[in-house]
């Protein structure tokens, strides 16, 4: 029987595999579906907190900062690189 933590970990695999994608809505939409099921955690009669069940929240938890810092640089990144394509066309309008 496949443990109540289990599809946390597949979340946790799809959320990092959209991440590398740069798919932000993905992302979004898996996050606040991994939120709804870690709460739904503390009433399934099949969780329990054992060690490695409370491990695996702490990870990611964990996991979901360092994601959190990398998603807030990244978007930084690519709103600089589209306000400069814009600035460009801008640029390249008025030269016209």
């Amino acid at each position: 029987m496949a443990s109540a933590i289990q599809p946390l970990i597949e979340i946790n695999a799809k959320i990092n595999d959209a991440s590398l994608e740069n798919n932000f809505a993905r992302i979004l939409f898996l996050d606040t579906k991994r939120r709804a099921l870690i709460k739904s955690l503390a009433t399934n009669p099949e969780f329990k907190s054992d060690e490695n069940s409370l491990t695996i929240i702490k990870k990611t938890a964990e996991q979901n900062q360092k994601l959190m810092t990398d998603i807030t640089k990244r978007m930084t990144a690519l709103t600089k690189v589209t306000s400069n394509k814009i600035k460009m066309l801008r640029s390249y309008r008025l030269n016209k």
